[in-house]
């Protein structure tokens, strides 16, 4: 007899693994077809730092011109930031990311065929407004059809994405460097639109958000979206009350009706949905409508309450510091930083950066393993540790770059070079580790609440490409005003002070729903 009884508990178990295996394959693969919009901007991101290095040798551009072709993507993202957040309210999520990769087709056939640096410039900003969409609504949507079991892991692969796509990028500029000048860099800028074309044709296919269906009272749609990425009905139908459990919350609840009706709400929620019935036509309290008006939302986020401004203070914090530990240098400028250690010939920088791209993507692989088991604090904590150490090493060799310049051994002329793609590797792998899947997109999309969150991680994405705009538009002077070293030992120390902004203010959300983290 308890042989049987354990072998049917066995057979139960052994159902329930396939089931949740089944659950992740289907979330997976929303996740990586909405994540192809994140390799999309890492590689507009990552070619034009090769592609740099013959614009100005075609077109004869001077060191301003440079930083506003770099910076200009940038910086107009924010305009697409704020745009997608709008219009992922009003559209959705899988429409929003459609029309992003649209406009960055646009763009990037501009930028194929200019003939001038204002059409090259123009067709830039193009560009950018598209690559912000991906930025804030990727990571948005699939925080929204993910299990909190396993969200770490899936909020990773648009990380796993954009560092590809900074890959892609460099290795396009190594290989399409021989070609004649007039014609390798147009052709690795017009590549870009190849994959804004892949995540156009992804985004017909992918559902929409269960969250967004259930703020525009689509209840049965979200239901049958969240049976698709649950082990069964029973989990589906908990999640589902929970999200609209939360659609439901106002801001601030003053009337006492809204009091007396939240307990009651999750088993009658429940109970209707295991009757089968419809779900807006028998019970009145999920009828009601659940559309929020945009202006309230960001009437909230500008003048937030206690909650909402730990919430904002996490997610802007997470966002400067990310980009003031100097990450958009390392992607923008490489082959320059390689060139002034002493790196031989454009083909030779362009090869070290592959080498740095390449790690920069082998090493998030490690986040997609332990931030579902580790948690976040800790690999953030690691990562900046690391940054910090690393470019500090990269400040120590352009000290004394001069002196070990000057030495008549081949090993000693050669040590610059090495010491810069080395320290370069190290820096982006202990990014990759922490500072860049939990800052970029998995913190922010978890913090918060369900009616703000669209705006918010809007209007975090803003500030992050405020903060790289800003530093990618004034890295080359200020790499004159302060000279190489001074330069990296200042991205060191704010990696450093990172450190404790992060201890005191960055919770620890492994595991939970949600719902749970912005209560």
């Amino acid at each position: 007899m308890a042989e049987n009884e354990l072998m049917a508990a066995e057979g139960v178990i052994g159902v329930i693994d396939i089931t949740k295996k089944r659950k992740l394959r289907s979330v997976t693969y929303y996740a990586v077809i909405a994540s192809i919009g994140s390799a999309m901007s890492g590689y507009c991101s990552g070619v034009m730092s090769g592609a740099v290095l013959f614009i100005k040798e075609d077109l004869s551009i001077n060191e301003a011109q440079e930083e506003m072709l770099i910076g200009s993507l940038i910086l107009v993202s924010i305009v697409g930031n704020l745009i997608a957040g709008l219009l992922a309210d009003k559209m959705g999520r899988k429409k929003t990311l459609l029309l992003g990769a649209i406009i960055v087709m646009a763009g990037c056939s501009i930028m194929g065929i200019a003939p001038s640096y204002v059409f090259l410039f123009l067709g830039r900003l193009l560009t950018g407004i598209g690559y912000g969409f991906p930025l804030s609504i990727v990571p948005l949507y699939i925080a929204e059809v993910s299990p909190p079991e396993s969200r770490g892991s899936l909020l990773s692969i648009p990380e796993i994405f954009v560092n590809s796509g900074i890959l892609l990028g460099y290795v396009s500029s190594f290989c399409l460097a021989p070609l004649p000048v007039f014609i390798n860099w147009r052709l690795m800028l017009g590549l870009g639109g190849v994959l804004g074309f892949i995540l156009a044709c992804g985004s017909l296919v992918i559902p929409e958000s269960p969250r967004w269906l259930v703020l525009r009272d689509r209840i049965d749609e979200a239901f049958e979206i969240l049976v698709n990425t649950s082990c069964n009905e029973r989990e589906a139908e908990l999640r589902l009350a929970q999200i609209m459990m939360a659609a439901d919350d106002p801001p601030t609840h003053t009337d006492t009706e809204s009091a007396e009706l939240k307990p009651e709400f999750l088993p009658k929620a429940t109970a209707i949905l295991e009757k089968g019935g419809n779900i807006e036509a028998t019970h009145p309290l999920l009828h009601q409508k659940h559309e929020h008006k945009l202006g309230d939302a960001w009437s909230e986020l500008l003048r937030p309450n206690p909650e909402v401004r730990r919430a904002l203070l996490a997610a802007v914090g997470l966002q400067f510091f990310q980009q003031a530990s100097g990450i958009a240098p390392i992607i923008y400028y490489l082959p320059s930083i390689f060139e002034r250690a002493h790196f031989k010939s454009k083909v030779g920088s362009l090869g070290a950066t592959v080498a740095v791209g390449l790690t920069k993507t082998l090493f998030i692989s490690v986040a997609t393993a332990f931030l579902d088991r580790s948690g976040r604090r800790p690999l953030l904590f690691i990562s900046c540790v690391g940054m910090a150490l690393s470019m500090a090493t990269l400040a120590m060799g352009f000290y004394f770059l001069d002196w070990i310049s000057a030495s008549e051994t081949i090993w000693s002329a050669n040590l610059p070079g090495v010491l810069a793609l080395c320290s370069s590797c190290s820096f982006v792998a202990f990014f990759s580790v922490g500072m860049g899947p939990i800052s970029g997109s998995l913190l922010p999309a978890e913090l918060f609440p369900l009616r703000l969150r669209a705006q918010g991680l809007s209007l975090t994405m803003a500030c992050n490409r405020l903060f790289s705009g800003l530093i990618s538009l004034s890295f080359l002077t200020i790499l004159t005003m302060l000279t190489p070293a001074g330069t990296f030992f200042l991205f060191a120390l704010i990696s450093a002070l990172s450190i404790p902004f992060f201890y005191l203010v960055i919770p620890e959300t492994k595991g939970q729903i949600l719902e749970e983290i912005s209560a």
